[in-house]
Order: C-alpha cells, then sequence, then structure tokens
C-alpha cells in the first residue's frame, strides 16, 4: 500500500488528509475494485471485461486521455490539441470530469450515485427500526458530491478511492460491516458502469470522429514512433516551426509572389492545428514556387 501511495499519480490522496469528511477507506476501495457486479440486462457478460479494463485504468489514471497520447505519440497528436468534445481544454482526467460537454449527464450520474445510496440507507433504517434521516442527511453534506477543479475528495471518489463514511452509516444502522461493503461496492461499480456509457464514451465517439477525419488509422496507431529517420525527415508536429523560421527569397522582387501565396491561404485555419500545419505547409509550397520562378529567370537572363 505504501509504495502504491509513493506513485505520482496517488499523491492527490494527501490533499484530503485535512478533510474530516472524507478519509479514504482502503479496504473498502481494494473490495470495490475487485467486486465483481452480477449479470443482468443492464450489465451482460460480454460487458465484463470492458467494464473492468475502464475501471482499472480509471483508478490507475491510465486512461488513453489527449494529454497521456502527446507524451506517448508526439508524432500523432500535436501538443496544441485540446479537448474533441468542446475544443477549448486540454483533455486530462480533472477535464474528463468537467468538461462542459458533459456537465449535465455528470451531474445525473452523481445524482444517480447519492439516490442509491440513501435507498440503501432508507432500508437499511427499516430493518433496524431506525430514522436513516441523520444519515442521510450527513451523507448528503460529504464535499464529493460538488464537482470543481478544487474539489479532490469529488475527485477521489470518482477515480475509485471511496470515504470511509459510506461504511460508517451502515455499521451505525446494524448493518455488517462486509455486508455494507458488498452494497457500496454493487452502487460504485453501477456508478463507473454508467461513467462509462454516458462520459466514455460518447468522448470516444468524438475523438473517433476526429481520428477519421485525420486519417489516424489503427495500422498507424500500432506502428512504432520511427527512431532512426534523420530530423529532416520525421518532424513531430508539435515540433513544427512558425512560418517565421522560413528563409526569405534574395531576390525581393519575387516577395510578393510568396507573400500573395501566403497571405491567400491565411484564412485557412482548422480547430486541430490551430491553422499551425497547414500555414507551415503553405509556406513550405510558396518558398518552392518561388524557387521555381527564380530558377526560371535565370534561365532567361
Amino acid at each position: 500500500m505504501r509504495d502504491l501511495l509513493s506513485l505520482k499519480r496517488f499523491q492527490f490522496t494527501f490533499c484530503l488528509t485535512d478533510r474530516d469528511d472524507y478519509i479514504v477507506d482502503w479496504d473498502l476501495t481494494w473490495f470495490t475494485l475487485n467486486y465483481s457486479p452480477s449479470h443482468d440486462a443492464s450489465f451482460p457478460a460480454h460487458h465484463a471485461s470492458r467494464h473492468y479494463t475502464f475501471k482499472f485504468k480509471l483508478f490507475l489514471d491510465d486512461l488513453p486521455l489527449l494529454e497521456k497520447l502527446k507524451i506517448t505519440r508526439p508524432d500523432l497528436y500535436i501538443d496544441l490539441l485540446t479537448c474533441r468534445s468542446c475544443c477549448i481544454r486540454k483533455e486530462d482526467l480533472m477535464h474528463l470530469i468537467l468538461c462542459s460537454k458533459r456537465r449535465t449527464p455528470m451531474h445525473q450520474i452523481f445524482q444517480s450515485y447519492q439516490n442509491h445510496l440513501f435507498s440503501k440507507l432508507r432500508e437499511a433504517g427499516d430493518l433496524a427500526d431506525v430514522d436513516p434521516t441523520p444519515m442521510i442527511r450527513k451523507l448528503s453534506s460529504l464535499s464529493c458530491w460538488s464537482i470543481s477543479s478544487s474539489n479532490w475528495s469529488s475527485y477521489a471518489l470518482i477515480w475509485g478511492c471511496l470515504p470511509k463514511l459510506f461504511i460508517d452509516l451502515f455499521e451505525e444502522l446494524s448493518i455488517p460491516r462486509q455486508s455494507a461493503m458488498k452494497v457500496v461496492a454493487a452502487i460504485h461499480n453501477n456508478f463507473i458502469q454508467k461513467l462509462r456509457r454516458r462520459i466514455w464514451n460518447p468522448r470516444t465517439y468524438d475523438k473517433s470522429r476526429w481520428k477519421n477525419a485525420m486519417h489516424i488509422t489503427l495500422k498507424l496507431k500500432t506502428t512504432p514512433q520511427p527512431s532512426n529517420l534523420p530530423a529532416s525527415t520525421y518532424v513531430p508536429f508539435s515540433s513544427l516551426p512558425p512560418p517565421t523560421h522560413l528563409v526569405t527569397s534574395r531576390d525581393s522582387r519575387t516577395d510578393w509572389f510568396k507573400n500573395s501565396m501566403t497571405q491567400a491561404f491565411a484564412g485557412w485555419d482548422v480547430d486541430f492545428y490551430s491553422g499551425r500545419v497547414i500555414r507551415y505547409y503553405v509556406s513550405i509550397v510558396a518558398s518552392t514556387l518561388v524557387g521555381i520562378y527564380q530558377r526560371g529567370r535565370s534561365r532567361e537572363i
């Protein structure tokens, strides 16, 4: 456990040490990670592997988000690339949660999570003949239900680091700890399933449309990144030089030709590269044409 928490990806948990309302229960967390939901109409057996893969990648912060892909394949994903859903922010795990295009379903998923817990607390209260209202009030006051970029407890909940209070409330209603852990694990796995279907899958669809448009095929993604090509041949998108690095023609009388070519395409812009790649290649074409023009004039002279 200590080795795991020493990893950089789990350092955010230290931000929770000062919060009395969100103390991570690691026993509950491991139990939930290894929990196997029962198969029914809403969770068929052939979806189980996808569910487990997504759950563990989410917990290990290993989802193929764009900010990670820029590191692993800078030849395919430019550094300026933003979320393919909102096209505004860079896409990391925090943005996946906060993306403006996913705000409504994310709120609904959290509300469903709360409602499931409330329902089970009421059932436990009926069994114990105890009023569960104080427990429900305490549960609803947890900071993790408010999603924001500065709220690490909501981040921890989505990640799968579950709070001790979830179990404590059931134990206060005389529910055995093991039974309470099964209830919470089932509810959280239902939450993960909805997160995958309503947040991750639409996000993946938006990204796949962009990849198809950019001709980033499976074969291209599975081809190793070239390592033995000269720098002049293999240039990652993120390292493309700006247009100001172009070689200026020595013949000032031909500058109008080069400038007119660049200006003619100046309005051509795409969201993916913010126009950078197109301007880069247009400038190359313009420089080439200028060279041809100069060579033609030299022959005439």
